[in-house]
């Protein structure tokens, strides 16, 4: 019977610790990439309606997936984004996924990887849906190899 409550006990801590450390959250969405390939003219697309007050700051960050058929040690990104305004400004981003030894970096068990890179970080952004749209700016036409991608926000504060 004691151990019957202690599974329930840990149970219960663990299902604690898993929602209060995702308090930070504002968003968080991932998008499947096409199995057969990541063509370089798509774009991945992202709307985020954020509710902000004054003095709130954010950090945005890019998820990804990545399995054993992705042939590369790093990933280029083109990301644009258009704010409340309607102002765009467009960002070339470079992330590593593997080791110069060829282990992947990240997170997973299997042969997916999961990573969340920084994008901005403490950044005061305002209320209104800001609009992301990303591509791949590898050299290869089509990429393969990658699961999904996604924009997670997070409050600072």
């Amino acid at each position: 019977m004691r151990t019957k409550s202690l599974n329930k006990f840990a149970f219960l801590v663990s299902l604690l610790l898993l929602v209060s450390c995702d308090s930070n959250k504002v968003y968080d969405e991932y998008v499947a990439i096409n199995p057969e390939g990541w063509i370089s003219t798509e774009t991945i697309d992202f709307s985020v309606e954020l509710n902000s007050t004054q003095g709130d700051l954010y950090d945005v960050l890019i998820g990804l997936r990545n399995n054993n058929d992705y042939l590369y040690s790093n990933l280029f990104l083109f990301v644009e984004v258009e704010n409340p305004m309607g102002e765009t400004s467009i960002d070339t981003l470079q992330y590593l996924v593997a080791e110069p030894n060829g282990s992947w970096v990240g997170t997973g068990i299997g042969s997916i990887k999961h990573n969340l890179f920084k994008y901005k970080e403490s950044q005061d952004l305002q209320t209104g849906i800001y609009k992301f749209k990303i591509r791949q700016g590898m050299r290869s036409h089509i990429l393969l190899g990658l699961e999904d991608i996604g924009i997670r926000i997070e409050s600072v504060n």
